[in-house]
């Protein structure tokens, strides 16, 4: 009689590939999860960031003060002409361009802000908005000249790779 060699793996080797699987699993979501909170949090801030620094430039460009309007409620803002604030929940009503918070899933304003961007030199009102998610926290500023940055709040952790407010 001739004995043939068996290729494959056995039930043992097979189940404890899975368990092990599953530890390494249950070790990496938690961080991941940490990871994409972090990740939703610096979406929010940098978006609001560009599109700041979006209103001072087409202040500028089209020789016209502009203003942002950010309205904590139902987390969003709108840019629209320096003399209206536009209502970014209600269609159409910001003319230069509306973005809805909603995206940024788990993701808080602290309150309402406006801010007219000057078309003379790209100046500003000081003005200043904190975001949060669960476990952290990031401030976007503006400053009387019209710079826009985002800074770490005192509080919860701090959000890697920007300095302090």
């Amino acid at each position: 009689m001739s004995r043939r060699n068996n290729t494959g793996f056995s039930l043992v080797e097979i189940m404890i590939v899975v368990a092990i699987i599953g530890i390494l699993a249950a070790i990496a979501v938690p961080s991941y999860q940490d990871m994409l909170e972090r990740n939703r949090l610096k979406q929010a801030v940098e978006a609001l960031k560009s599109d700041m620094q979006f209103a001072r430039t087409e202040a500028i460009k089209r020789s016209n003060d502009l203003r942002l309007t950010l309205i904590a409620a139902t987390w969003c803002y709108g840019i629209d002409d320096g003399n209206t604030a536009c209502n970014c929940g209600t269609v159409g009503d910001c003319a230069i361009k509306t973005v809805d918070g909603r995206q940024f899933q788990g993701i808080t304003v602290d309150n309402n802000n406006d801010v007219t961007f000057s078309f003379r030199r790209g100046t500003a009102g000081a003005m200043g908005a904190t975001f949060s998610s669960t476990n952290y926290q990031a401030r976007v500023v503006v400053s009387n000249i019209g710079r826009v940055r985002i800074c770490n709040p005192n509080g919860l952790k701090r959000l890697p790779g920007y300095p302090d407010c």
